[in-house]
Parts: C-alpha cells; sequence; structure tokens
C-alpha cells in the first residue's frame, strides 16, 4: 500500500503537470536552466534537478522526485537487456539517504521521474518511472522507465493513470 504524505502527492502531481506543460512549449528534450527553475508551489520554488543525480527538493519530505543521467556524469548506468534502466547508487554505501529514498520510492510504490542527458544540458524528460528492483550487491537500482508490464499490478489506483500505456513504449523508446 503507498504511503506518501499529501503535501508531497500534491508536489509530485504539479511536477508532473508542470513538465507536461513544458514539453508541450519545448519538446521532449528539455533544458537543465527550466529543469533547475522549477515551479511555484504553495508559494515555495520546487526544482526538478540539482547538484546531485538523485534529487529531492525541499518541499518533499523523505523520498527523492527525480533522478538524472548526465552524459558526464561519474556512473555508468546502462540498460538491460529488457530496456529496464540500471541506476546505479550514489555512492558506495546502500544506506546513504539518497539510496534510502529510492529505496523507499520502490516499497511505496511511489513514482520519479528520469532525466536522461543527451547532451551537457538537455535532457529527455520521461514520467512517471519506478523503482522495481535494487541490488546492494551490484550497486544498482533497476527502474521501469517505458514498460508497463514491469510495475507491479498493485500501485496505487490513483497513480495508475500515470503509466505510460503498453501501446506507446515503442514510440518512448524511439
Amino acid at each position: 500500500m503507498v504511503s506518501e504524505n499529501l503535501q508531497d502527492r500534491q508536489v509530485r502531481i504539479k511536477a508532473f503537470d508542470w513538465l507536461t506543460e513544458q514539453v508541450d512549449l519545448h519538446g521532449d528534450v528539455l533544458p537543465r536552466k527550466i529543469l533547475a527553475q522549477g515551479f511555484i508551489f504553495n508559494g515555495k520554488r520546487v526544482t526538478l534537478v540539482g547538484p546531485t543525480g538523485i534529487w529531492k527538493p525541499k518541499a518533499i519530505s523523505e523520498i527523492p522526485l527525480s533522478i538524472t543521467i548526465s552524459p558526464e556524469g561519474p556512473y555508468d548506468d546502462s540498460f538491460s537487456d529488457l530496456g529496464l534502466l540500471l541506476y546505479r547508487y550514489r555512492g558506495t554505501d546502500p544506506m546513504h539517504r539518497d539510496n534510502v529514498g529510492l529505496r523507499k520510492a520502490m516499497q511505496k510504490r511511489i513514482p520519479l521521474i528520469y532525466f536522461h542527458g543527451i547532451v551537457k544540458g538537455k535532457y529527455l524528460t520521461v514520467w512517471p518511472v519506478f523503482i522495481v528492483g535494487d541490488n546492494p550487491e551490484q550497486l544498482t537500482f533497476t527502474v521501469a522507465v517505458d514498460e508497463a508490464r514491469f510495475i507491479s499490478s498493485s500501485v496505487e489506483k490513483d497513480w495508475e493513470d500515470l503509466l505510460v500505456a503498453e501501446s506507446e513504449t515503442d514510440l518512448a523508446r524511439r
């Protein structure tokens, strides 16, 4: 069962709506400057990216809002043969607060935003994505980016409309 406080849920939904507007205005690849500027929620700025790849803005209590892969980044993130993102832990400590936050996102089935760096300062934006696996031995999370079939059917009903439809996965991959 999903347990997320109301403000966190509202911020997450607002972020998804705001991203929809930005993609409509600018296309699928967004400049980092726009993502770092973010939007205003209850009088406070909510940024979608920050100095680290696992980002939790101040407006959210514990579970990160987004994950980012930068083309010049230090991690060797990759995709599995099944098309799942293999996202590296922050550092080597499985108990680092960012890694714990992603683990909680997996356990509570909370959707995230994924920013895939195409070139420096430009990010393909995909949402919602879900952490579907955790491998502490390999220091890697498994992320379902565009494959609804990998996302547990027990995801809360009110998040289901955010899932990428199975028929759209080929388009999303291209």
